[in-house]
């Protein structure tokens, strides 16, 4: 007992192995609930750790962040090849942010931005349990091509075409056989005077199948001979220029035998001071565009239409397309009222007694037959589709028009085609383009090959912006001449290095380091000057044993006609705008009993069903097209290499986080080039807006209100969708003021954005090219 009140205190000594479960059972109470919360976190010994914050305030855990800071400092040890580990790793990183190290090219207070692998919408198609293009080249070679030569006893000499032509194509041009739609067209003009309608899939020899018997009807003229002075006899009109300089080159191989004859060509973005001068000389055979034809029918007196005796219409679906109706129109209208057909019968004896006109077409859509009643008289249609090989007649109509008659087929891909369908979410398809491009370069060193690829794009601002991302540090051609031999001799040189010579901001091939370094790339669209569009097909089609990979971003403006020699890939990075659009850019391949693949890029969802309703009809062979996991794309050009390659890109740590590192670098180059940054703002912008311009029957699939606009702002090297996306542009200025002087204005103060993006799209559909080529 002390003196304090008889009150004895007993202390008790815990237990020390009993601490842990004591301190369990301890419940704090009284204060915040946080600061309670971190009171009992510590009584049972495990303090909380502060955890870091990504830009939407997620918390990313420590042991990730470390992980991905070693890998950004290049300190991460070799993983295991394991594949469970390399799944297993690949989920975390798809769930991570990705750091941006701190330093000159890093994000602010080590800032992290959202990665591709995150929020992306899940295809709905059945995905193939192993990748199928393994085994591309063994199935390609087992189809029987649908455009190939006919490899008979039928040639072009029993097909009624002389011998000094048949030779020349054989030793010069190597055309042994004909093809289907030869075999069906060359004997019909070479004998009957009818009009005809040509029906054939793109790639099949239609342009041959007209001009070797129109040739051939000018060489056999004996009794007096045709030379510059006696007018024009053909005339050939195409929508494009490209493909008109394509067939007025076929004229000057086939020339070369038959001097006498003389071609000629008149398209614009040329002088008509220098086509006047060589009409004033005198052509046999004239190859136009519409426009330019109808200017110098009515414009240069020199040009003599009075003896013609065949008026070719090519790529007719095309020519309505354009719009160029009421022009052809006009031209025949003045051919007719021209023509001295009835004067001259005696003197060209081997030539038709009237006009033939010739429509070809890949297909039979109302549009072609407004055309042909515009042209044709009486027709006879020839097909070689599936359902009928041979001559079709149009029936009879006493109102002189086309009927709409069972004889009528869809067209179809080439039987030796693949097609491939890579349904991509919107954040990745860039960096998916790459790993085709990477991937499709890898397949041609490996075979020693080479090779000539072609990407289309919708719009010509987008061709400008993917062209200078794929050839950043890229050098370009250029012409010096030698002080010592006075030679001239072509270097590669820094663009950089020559800003002040002339058409530098013409610029439109360069090598693309990026892919590799045999590898080139060419841009070709509407607002390119004529002279750097031919000058550009011409060096793509040319053979050059540096560059063994070619590339071509283009829009449209080369889908039609054009027989481009050896493109063994098409690939489409945005869809077609019509299923004929399609058709015709996958016809750049598989030409003429060529094997090729193409490539589709859809995104997940309402795009999907495109493949079901349209794809499925086009392609009938189910073997022939394939959905393809871009996974398996990018985990092909971004995994893990033996450490001798030499792509920076072959290192350590997996393939979605090599193909977030490419995508950060082009975000990075966007964020510090102000030209850029302007660039990609304006090819999203006019993506979007030719996005809107799907025919209201294909709107159930390429909907533009039901695009992600962050994502695919992402996939333009874009951190956030452009605040101009709405405005109006320059070219809409003048009927946008005028709606609001028409007080119509006012409805359209709070409207939608997106429904602002698409009134403005429909004013500028019409405006120029700039959008579709």
């Amino acid at each position: 007992m002390s003196d304090d009140d008889g009150l004895m205190l007993n202390f008790a000594i815990p237990d020390t192995t009993s601490t842990t479960t004591q301190q369990k059972n301890v419940k704090v109470r009284g204060g915040r609930w946080k600061d309670r919360r971190t009171l009992q976190l510590k009584l049972e010994g495990r303090p909380k750790e502060k955890k870091m914050k990504g830009s939407n305030s997620i918390p990313i855990d420590l042991n990730r962040k470390r992980r991905i800071e070693e890998y950004s400092s290049r300190k991460v040890s070799k993983p295991s090849t394991n594949q469970s580990n390399t799944n297993e790793s690949k989920s975390e990183f798809k769930r991570a942010k990705f750091n941006e190290t701190k330093g000159e090219h890093g994000g602010k207070n080590d800032s992290y931005v959202s990665s591709l692998f995150t929020n992306n919408s899940e295809s709905t198609q059945p995905q193939p349990e192993k990748d199928s293009s393994s085994k591309e080249e063994e199935e390609i070679k087992t189809y029987l091509p649908s455009n190939a030569p006919i490899k008979d006893a039928t040639t072009f000499n029993g097909l009624g075409i002389n011998e000094k032509l048949t030779n020349h194509l054989i030793n010069h041009q190597r055309f042994k056989y004909p093809t289907k739609i030869q075999k069906l067209v060359i004997p019909n003009l070479l004998t009957t005077q009818r009009d005809i309608f040509v029906k054939a899939q793109t790639g099949s020899g239609k342009t041959m199948a007209f001009i070797l018997p129109i040739f051939h009807k000018l060489m056999m003229e004996n009794k007096f001979k045709i030379g510059r002075d006696s007018g024009v006899f053909a005339i050939i009109l195409t929508p494009t220029r490209e493909l008109a300089n394509q067939i007025y080159s076929v004229l000057e191989n086939l020339n070369r035998c038959y001097p006498f004859l003389v071609p000629g060509i008149v398209i614009g973005g040329e002088k008509k001071k220098s086509e006047k001068a060589r009409l004033r000389k005198g052509v046999n055979i004239l190859v136009a565009t519409p426009g330019r034809l109808a200017d110098h029918l009515e414009n240069t007196k020199t040009l003599d239409v009075s003896q013609l005796r065949y008026l070719v219409l090519d790529e007719g679906d095309k020519l309505v397309e354009l719009g160029f109706e009421e022009t052809i129109s006009k031209i025949t209208k003045i051919i007719d009222n021209n023509s001295k057909i009835n004067e001259t019968i005696d003197k060209w004896q081997g030539l038709p007694t009237k006009r033939i006109n010739i429509l070809c077409s890949a297909t039979l859509q109302n549009n072609v037959k407004q055309l042909g009643n515009i042209i044709l008289n009486n027709p006879e249609m020839i097909s070689v589709d599936r359902e009928v090989e041979g001559t079709i007649l149009f029936d009879d109509d006493p109102t002189g028009e086309i009927s709409n008659n069972n004889n009528e087929h869809e067209s179809f891909a080439p039987d030796q085609l693949i097609q491939n369908i890579l349904i991509v979410p919107p954040k990745l398809r860039l960096v998916t383009l790459d790993a085709e491009l990477v991937n499709i370069s890898n397949k041609i060193d490996k075979n020693q090959d080479t090779s000539r690829t072609i990407v289309f794009f919708s719009c010509s601002d987008s061709v400008n912006y993917h062209f200078d991302i794929f050839t950043r540090n890229g050098k370009k051609f250029k012409k010096i001449k030698d002080e010592e031999t006075g030679e001239t001799k072509t270097i590669l040189v820094s663009p950089e290095d020559s800003i002040n010579e002339e058409n530098d901001e013409n610029d439109a091939e360069l090598t693309s380091p990026i892919i590799n370094k045999n590898t080139i790339i060419y841009k070709l669209h509407g607002s390119l000057t004529q002279q750097t569009r031919t000058t550009i097909l011409q060096q793509f089609i040319k053979d050059d044993s540096k560059f063994s990979n070619k590339i071509l971003f283009c829009t449209d403006v080369a889908s039609r006609g054009l027989d481009l020699p050896n493109i063994s890939n098409v690939i489409e990075y945005d869809p077609p705008f019509t299923i004929d659009d399609h058709l015709h850019r996958i016809g750049r391949s598989a030409r003429v009993g060529e094997k090729g693949i193409a490539t589709l890029f859809l995104l997940p969802g309402l795009e999907e069903g495109y493949i079901e309703s349209k794809l499925k009809i086009v392609h009938p062979r189910k073997e022939n097209l394939r959905i393809i996991k871009y996974e398996n794309i990018l985990s092909s050009a971004f995994s893990e290499k033996d450490s001798t390659t030499k792509n920076k890109y072959d290192k350590l740590g997996n393939w979605d986080i090599h193909a977030t590192t490419w995508h950060l670098e082009v975000e990075r180059w966007v964020l510090e080039n102000s030209q850029a940054l302007s660039k990609a703002s304006q090819a999203f912008i006019s993506h979007i807006r030719a996005y809107a311009t799907h025919l209201s029957q294909e709107r159930n699939f390429f909907n533009v209100k039901n695009l992600h606009l962050g994502h695919l702002a992402k996939s333009f090297g874009l951190r956030e969708t452009p605040k101009s996306l709405g405005k109006k542009s320059n070219k809409n200025n003048e009927k946008f003021n005028n709606e609001i002087e028409n007080g119509r204005a006012n409805k359209f103060k709070k409207e939608d954005p997106r429904k602002k993006m698409l009134r403005m799209a429909k004013l500028a559909v019409n405006s120029t090219n700039e959008y579709n080529y």
